[in-house]
């Protein structure tokens, strides 16, 4: 006994209900009162639609948090003053940074300087002096 397909199955009863509601549409279509039901749906869809929009408003006052309009305001301000500000200021260029050094035991050749770059100094090394050992008591050297 095979298991019937159950794609094939969902398949046909889809196309059954499609079948159905094309055929109660082009029956209905031209009639009056569904151009009255379709308004009636439209006009209470868009009166629930200001209502949500309308009550969300109040809750985010209530809340103090800015609404959708307010963030697309302060978003195209942004966007203005980071236009201006790339206006102002000059585009880097990739000299600024200094070439790094190849990592191998050579030594480096000679980079040119940029005479408009700021000097690296090298802080000076620390002495360390070792203490000097004692004359004449030492019991390491006499063993």
């Amino acid at each position: 006994m095979a298991l019937p397909d159950p794609l094939k199955m969902y398949r046909e009863a889809v196309n059954k209900f499609e079948n159905g509601v094309n055929a109660l549409a082009a029956r209905h279509i031209d009639s009056k009162e569904l151009g009255l039901m379709i308004n009636q749906f439209a006009k209470v869809s868009l009166g629930l639609q200001h209502l949500s929009e309308s009550s969300l408003e109040r809750f985010y006052k209530r809340m103090d948090l800015p609404s959708r309009s307010e963030i697309a305001a302060l978003a195209a301000a942004l966007q203005r003053v980071e236009d201006k500000l790339d206006q102002l200021l000059p585009t880097p260029t990739s000299s600024t940074i200094a070439p790094r050094p190849p990592r191998t035991r050579r030594p480096a050749a000679k980079v040119p300087v940029d005479p408009t770059a700021p000097v690296a100094r090298k802080a000076a090394p620390k002495l360390v002096t070792k203490p000097k050992p004692k004359e004449g008591g030492s019991d390491e050297s006499a063993a």
